[in-house]
């Protein structure tokens, strides 16, 4: 089900698109003009993500619950300034939520740690560090990863969820309904 929803979410989001790496692209963009002759899933700009296909990130988020929306923001942006902004407005969705254990929910930075990294996809998660606690069992580690990751799932199934319904209504994404014989 989410094979067309991903890809279309990393569009609307901004992940890291090939034709912004290249110098001619800088050159064009310098010049006044862009190109768009690359691959499809490649073809728009920052600033026109997936316009021609009926629906930008200020139409999500104006329809969208904006904590749903936030939660969206996390997983898909790859912009960290976006992505704090976004925490702010779900920090106390987590810091309530009772299947986080509670030496994290009391903690603001554990929090932040662990359902950060757990909200967002793994190919763009940033490779610079891992986080690391001292003082405390692999065991307990091991528990707190799994419940965060649960909570942080769960979260953005709904996100998900939503954001697939306002895509399908906008005719963005399509599902082909196969029967079996």
């Amino acid at each position: 089900m989410y094979f067309a929803l991903e890809p279309a979410l990393m569009r609307i989001f901004g992940t890291p698109e090939l034709m912004i790496k290249t110098a001619s692209w800088q050159q064009d963009i310098n010049a006044g003009y862009r190109k768009t002759a690359v691959a499809p899933e490649y073809r728009s700009t920052r600033d026109e993500r997936l316009g021609d296909d009926g629906i930008r990130k200020g139409d999500l988020r104006e329809r969208m619950q904006p904590e749903l929306f936030a939660i969206l923001t996390i997983r898909y942006d790859d912009n960290q300034a976006n992505r704090s902004d976004a925490w702010l407005r779900v920090n106390h969705i987590f810091r309530a939520d009772e299947q986080v254990p509670k030496a994290i929910r009391k903690n603001p930075v554990l929090v932040r740690l662990y359902l950060m990294a757990a909200l967002q996809l793994p190919e763009l998660k940033n490779k610079r560090g891992k986080i690391t606690i001292t003082g405390k069992s692999r065991t307990t580690l091991f528990r707190w990863d799994k419940a965060c990751a649960t909570v942080a799932d769960e979260w953005s199934r709904k996100a998900e969820d939503q954001a697939c319904e306002l895509l399908e209504s906008a005719d963005v994404i399509a599902y082909d309904n196969i029967q079996s014989t």
